[in-house]
């Protein structure tokens, strides 16, 4: 089997940058531009923060001749007032493969949720033509089950704990939906209404499961305030 298009080169040197350390570095060139800081600027604000570059360090990360450590990047983040995900992920959120990894490539919206700590580093199951409808089921058991298995440690406890309440869960689902409504909103969608009009009620549905579980939260919360008030 051949390497696919615009895959990284197999065999790298043990110093060679990967894909996620390129685009750290294009993504830091695009962002202290954005900012309109010279590279002194930048050296500076990190000098602050107790990371002390070489003179020429700036130009040497973004030109991907230096690695960058990861505390490195965290300072670069704090510095420019961005999230470290800004500098490790794609400037894109939609179908566009990016590799995370020499063998691991996703759509540049998986790669924001994963890192986001709310779905595994691998695309959900697509529609594969012809294929069985065991097979396609499989496929869903695994990816649910990878998908399990990622949510069990990819947070902190306690955030673990509100992701899982079903409250959390219809708010995650109705966010994903209202992103697609969105996404096509003043765009042509010609032949495509029926869609748009069966995410627009399954949507409202998610909204009115959210009421209700939001309705549900606030009656548990009257009651634990009547049972810590003292007895009168």
């Amino acid at each position: 089997m051949g390497t696919p298009e615009g895959a990284p080169k197999g065999n790298r040197r043990a110093n060679e940058i990967g894909p996620t350390g390129r685009r750290v570095a294009e993504n830091l060139a695009n962002i202290r531009k954005a900012r309109g800081w010279p590279m002194p600027r930048l050296r500076e604000e990190m000098a602050a923060l107790g990371r002390h570059l070489p003179a020429t360090g700036v130009i040497k990360t973004e030109s991907g001749e230096r690695r960058v450590d990861v505390d490195d990047l965290v300072a670069f983040a704090v510095a420019l007032n961005v999230s470290p995900l800004t500098l490790l992920l794609p400037d894109s959120w939609g179908e566009d493969k990016v590799w995370l990894a020499e063998r691991r490539r996703v759509e540049s919206r998986t790669a924001w949720l994963w890192g986001q700590g709310l779905t595994p580093a691998e695309d959900p199951p697509a529609a594969v033509e012809d294929e069985s409808v065991e097979t396609a089921q499989q496929r869903e058991r695994d990816y649910y089950k990878t998908e399990e298995e990622f949510r069990a440690l990819a947070l902190p406890a306690e955030q673990r704990r509100a992701a899982d309440h079903p409250a959390n869960r219809e708010a995650e689902g109705l966010a994903r939906m209202v992103e697609r409504l969105v996404q096509v909103s003043g765009v042509s969608i010609d032949g495509d209404s029926a869609s748009v009009k069966r995410t627009l009620r399954a949507a409202r549905l998610r909204l009115r499961k959210l009421e209700a579980e939001l309705e549900q939260i606030e009656i548990t919360a009257e009651e634990l305030d009547d049972l810590s008030r003292p007895n009168r």
